[in-house]
């Protein structure tokens, strides 16, 4: 089967397809992920006999049918060597699906034809095949050689990887770049071994509407020999031909979020019933039999590490507030073996890294919750599970509708939809094995009790269009005036919680 991996961007994005080249994987782009998840929603494939592929499937045409399947309706398509003339072949026959071209050491045609000179001589691909043959694992050091890149190819399906390179040998794309209808970029590295720089007046003599760049010192593996040029040029393209999404409206401003629990580290135990309830709940759900490595996601006070070092091998607590990682090392009984300052939406782990990710009212911190889903598909082994609670946009509407009242301003965090959540794990791999609703009211005798309890939690306004300052005395009056139309028969305030417990599942067969 073939292995598609999507990585959401941060915010709505336009869509990037990446192909790696031949001896590769996809995860010679992962360095890259970060910068391009601020523009883009990625998608990494990994080709037949390549990485985790299982598709055994090496004839071209029905390679390209059966890829552009499971391709976004239209999208950028950036292929590196194989992965870039396969790329050239998409948009050549999917013209109607392919926003723009850009194609990294990649040549009309890999080998010397009678009419292609600047190409590799025939007899040095034959050469190379045979010894990939006879010891694939000898020829890809041979490969790596060539590429001055130790180490960088790994053996796959050599069956499979030695059909790709029938493919090398095949492919001509020289009509498919005279009748490119899409914005194209071709980038080639000045000290490239494999693709003759003297190729690049003749791929321009095929269309002189194609914009090439020969960069200085840069090898086969131009992204990683000219890193900051290479990904420079990629975007001032995609900007110059409004291929990216930047006008994106932000809700929640990260920065106050973290610097919000971090100032409320100390007293957040105090206030912490609800959450400590929460987590309690979320806790019955762990297995029974110890895993490997746990991952506390949001962990705050660090109040479940306890729970999770009791469950697991290895526990790695993480949050957003480096305050509240500070606070939690300096408790007595909450240990981790690892403490990090991450972001749920951009991991700083290893992929197949984690058994199980634990994360109790924390991931409604996050605006792109596809993002965090993807983020913990990635980081997680195979027959992995994600334990979830959250909250759904049904809390604090008290707090909610007596805002609108005073002066139609955002009072209170947005909580996603449930259809946005579903939205995610569908994109991100994981298996949804169970949803629970639960409904938590808290009483008040005042207001101020609830207001500085939020305060206290960290957990109080931090949306980007928040109102500025304090209300006006008539906006108050409204306010409390508003929220005092929600006193109970007891004559409490109450203030409601929509809670959402989530069991998430990676398949043991990640590769589906």
């Amino acid at each position: 089967m073939l292995y598609r991996e999507r990585v959401p961007a941060r915010q709505a994005g336009a869509e990037l397809v990446l192909l790696h080249g031949w001896g590769a994987t996809s995860d010679c782009w992962r360095s890259a992920l970060p910068l391009l998840r601020q523009h883009f929603n990625v998608t990494l494939i990994d080709l037949p006999g390549h990485g985790a592929s299982r598709d055994h499937n090496a004839d071209l045409d029905a390679f390209i049918d059966q890829l552009m399947q499971q391709m976004p309706a239209r999208a950028v398509y950036l292929g590196w060597s194989l992965g870039g003339m396969l790329a050239t072949s998409i948009a050549a026959r999917y013209p109607e699906r392919v926003a723009a071209l850009i194609t990294v050491a990649s040549n009309a045609s890999f080998v010397e034809r009678e009419d292609w000179q600047a190409a590799m001589p025939l007899k040095t691909f034959h050469d190379f095949v045979a010894r990939f043959e006879a010891n694939p694992a000898r020829g890809l050091k041979r490969f790596d050689l060539l590429q001055n890149a130790a180490s960088a190819s790994q053996l796959g399906n050599a069956s499979i990887q030695r059909a790709l390179l029938e493919w090398l040998r095949q492919m001509d794309n020289r009509a498919a770049l005279r009748g490119l209808q899409c914005p194209a970029l071709l980038l080639f590295g000045a000290e490239d071994a494999l693709v003759p720089q003297a190729c690049v007046a003749n791929v321009n003599a095929l269309n002189p509407s194609l914009k090439t760049r020969l960069l200085a010192g840069g090898g086969h593996r131009l992204f990683e020999s000219s890193t900051e040029n290479f990904w420079r040029e990629v975007i001032g393209f995609c900007r110059e031909h409004a291929l990216l999404s930047e006008t994106t409206e932000h809700h929640l401003d990260k920065r106050r979020v973290a610097h919000s629990f971090s100032k409320a580290a100390k007293s957040y135990d105090s206030v912490a019933d609800l959450q400590r309830r929460v987590a309690d709940t979320l806790a019955t759900r762990l297995a029974d039999v110890e895993c490997g490595v746990a991952l506390d996601l949001g962990c705050g006070t660090g109040y479940s590490l306890p729970r999770l070092s009791g469950c697991a091998q290895r526990v790695i607590a993480m949050d957003l507030a480096e305050g509240m990682l500070t606070y939690a090392r300096s408790l007595e009984g909450r240990d981790a073996q690892g403490w990090v300052c991450g972001d749920a939406e951009d991991l700083p782990l290893a992929d197949d890294s984690v058994d199980q990710v634990f994360s109790s009212l924390a991931v409604q911190w996050c605006e792109n919750i596809a993002a965090v889903f993807a983020e913990a598909y990635r980081v997680m082994r195979p027959g992995g599970e994600m334990l979830v609670s959250t909250l759904g946009p049904d809390t604090l509407f008290e707090l909610r509708e007596a805002g609108r009242a005073a002066d139609n301003s955002t009072h209170v965090n947005r909580f996603l939809a449930r259809d946005e959540l579903e939205r995610g794990i569908a994109l991100s791999g994981l298996t949804l094995v169970a949803w629970q609703e639960a409904q938590e009211i808290l009483e008040y005798q005042h207001l101020r009790e609830l207001m500085g309890e939020l305060k206290n939690l960290g957990a109080h306004n931090v949306n980007s269009d928040r109102a500025g300052g304090l209300m006006g005395k008539q906006a108050l009056r409204r306010f409390m005036t508003a929220y005092e139309s929600y006193r109970n028969e007891r004559g409490l305030l109450p203030a409601s919680y929509q809670v959402w417990y989530l069991h998430l599942k990676k398949k043991s067969d990640s590769n589906g």
